[in-house]
């Protein structure tokens, strides 16, 4: 049965953008810079994890990646859903370093590599909240009752989870990534009976399409950043400079002599991740660095559909490549 990955949040694609859009010497460009390592190294956590879960058979089962779920007038989104005939499966996925202790599902703590505490909070909770909301999903279809299972997994060989008192263990639930496929395959070969046949199976996953809605996270608002703050200008796509001038006809890089006809596309797919899905003619001459209206009114029509009239002429924009 198929891998379902449903659409990331665009969160990682912003922060790239927003830190190559930022000065050298902005105050926040080493804060988004880090941010920008926690999230690539996160994807990254999360893909060793997937490794390990294709050695499962996949015949017998549909597997949603990041479904996000509307429920009780918000969303809960879920690494890794699996779904069995006799048990659905949730697969937490954790990128954590350093030492964890856990206080069964209470109190946990990170020690970091210079021996500091940081408080966390804890994932079994979190996860267990998860699968309530998704019962309540469940509930709405009028299914059977169906066992839910979940592990949280932590991605990191290096990270060591210790209990926080001798007298109270590390949940079971709380494994490492290598782990993961020898866990499933015990709670399988546990050969309980079916309570949901594949086609029941598949009607839900294909609710859990439809009620997919990727998170839209506005970077700027995040980081207390404002427009005028940013870098302006069409990046040259072979060396990074910027800004590429505009002549007959075309973009020209005055650092490595570099032409392109359409670099201002990239320009404009930044404009949108960081700043609005729609643009004016005056807006596009700010952050294209151009100075002619006639020019911009041609780059624009030529690619997006407008609307409104005269000075309140608007484009709206999409991802162009």
């Amino acid at each position: 049965m198929p891998l379902i990955q449903h659409e990331r949040s665009d969160y990682l694609s912003k922060l790239e953008t927003l830190y190559r859009r930022l000065p050298a010497r902005h105050p926040l460009k080493n804060k988004i810079k880090d941010e920008l390592i926690k999230e690539k190294t996160g994807l990254k956590g999360e893909n060793d994890v997937q490794f390990m879960l294709r050695f499962l058979p996949t015949d017998d089962h549909y597997h949603h990646r990041n479904p996000r779920i509307s429920c009780t007038d918000s969303h809960f989104e879920i690494d890794n859903l699996m779904m069995y005939g006799m048990q659905f499966l949730a697969v937490e996925v954790k990128n954590w370093y350093g030492t964890i202790f856990f206080d069964g599902d209470k109190q946990v703590i990170r020690r970091d590599d210079h021996g500091v505490d940081t408080g966390m909070l804890n994932p079994i909770p979190q996860v267990k909240l998860q699968m309530h909301r998704l019962r309540l999903l469940l509930n709405k279809m009028n299914l059977p009752h169906i066992p839910l299972h979940y592990f949280v997994v932590f991605s990191s060989p290096k990270t060591i989870i210790k209990p926080l008192y001798p007298e109270n263990p590390v949940p079971k639930e709380v494994i490492h990534a290598n782990q993961v496929f020898f866990k499933i395959n015990e709670l399988l070969q546990q050969n309980l009976p079916p309570v949901l046949d594949m086609d029941t199976i598949a009607k839900i996953s294909e609710r859990l399409i439809e009620e997919h809605t990727p998170k839209k996270v506005d970077v700027l608002d995040k980081f207390g950043i404002k427009p005028g703050e940013l870098i302006c200008g069409v990046f040259c796509q072979a060396c990074g400079a910027a800004p590429m001038k505009r002549g007959y006809g075309k973009w020209h890089c005055p650092t490595c002599y570099h032409v392109s006809k359409n670099a201002h596309l990239a320009a404009l797919n930044d404009y949108l991740l960081l700043v609005n899905d729609e643009i004016t003619n005056a807006e596009a001459r700010v952050f294209l660095k151009l100075d002619s209206a006639d020019i911009v009114k041609k780059l624009l029509q030529k690619e997006y559909v407008s609307y409104g009239a005269n000075r309140n002429r608007k484009y709206g924009l999409k991802v162009k490549y």
